[in-house]
C-alpha cells in the first residue's frame, strides 16, 4: 500500500484555505473546543500548518486537537517525528521557523525539529477512506481531505463523502484540494468559498 501513495505536500500549501481556517476558529468565542482531521496527513507538512494556524488564532494551550491520518504508515513515521530538512522550510517565514521549529546542530544542521507545541496538539493514526472502519467516536468541527479524492472514482468519492458527512458536525468546513468539485453532492455540503464547503 505505501508503495501506492503519492505524497506531494508542503507547508501552508494552498494558502488561502489557512486564512479561512483562522478567521473561522476566531469566528467562536474564546475557549471554543476545536475538533479537526486531517486525512491526507502525508509526513506532516499540512497537519503542522494546520496547529500553526491554530496556536496563532487562539493564543497558547488551545482547546484543539487535530487528528492526522494518512493509509501509509511510512509516511506517517515521517509526520510524527516532525523532522525536515531546513530546504523544506523556506515557505515559512522567519518568525514562523523560529516560533515552531528547533534548528539541529553539530550532526543535525541543516535540519528541523517541531517544537513540541505543535506534536501534542496532534494526534497520528493510520485510516484507509474507503473501509468503514474509521475510528472516530466524537464528531469533527473543520475537516482537511484536500486531493485524495480525485483518486477515487464518482460513486466512490459519494460514499466517502457521505462517512465524512457522518462525523462531522452541522455547520462543519470541509476543505478540499483545488482540483476537486463536489456540486453532485449538494444534499451533503454546500459551497462557502474557493474549494471550501460547509456541511449541511
Amino acid at each position: 500500500m505505501n508503495a501506492l501513495t503519492t505524497n506531494l505536500t508542503a507547508f501552508f500549501r494552498e494558502q488561502h484555505h489557512f486564512d479561512i481556517l483562522a478567521s473561522h476558529l476566531r469566528s467562536k468565542p474564546a475557549g471554543t473546543s476545536w475538533r479537526v482531521w486531517c486525512n491526507a496527513a502525508s509526513t506532516g507538512e499540512e497537519p503542522y500548518s494546520i496547529v500553526m494556524t491554530a496556536l496563532e488564532a487562539l493564543g497558547a494551550n488551545p482547546s484543539f486537537k487535530l487528528m492526522a491520518s494518512d493509509i501509509d504508515s511510512r509516511v506517517l513515521a515521517t509526520a510524527a517525528a516532525g523532522i525536515y530538512r531546513l530546504e523544506n522550510l523556506k515557505g515559512l517565514s522567519a518568525e514562523r521557523q523560529q516560533r515552531f521549529f528547533l534548528k539541529g546542530k553539530a550532526s543535525n544542521a541543516g535540519m528541523a525539529r517541531a517544537k513540541p507545541e505543535l506534536q501534542r496538539l496532534i494526534e497520528f493514526l493510520s485510516v484507509n477512506l474507503i473501509r468503514d472502519d474509521w475510528p472516530f467516536r466524537e464528531p469533527f468541527d473543520v475537516v482537511f481531505c484536500r486531493n485524495v479524492m480525485i483518486y477515487f472514482d464518482a460513486p466512490t468519492q459519494r460514499r466517502v463523502l457521505e462517512r465524512i458527512h457522518r462525523v462531522m458536525k452541522p455547520g462543519g468546513m470541509l476543505f478540499v484540494g483545488h482540483a476537486e468539485n463536489f456540486s453532485e453532492s449538494r444534499d451533503l455540503f454546500t459551497l462557502r468559498g474557493k474549494t471550501v464547503y460547509e456541511r449541511r
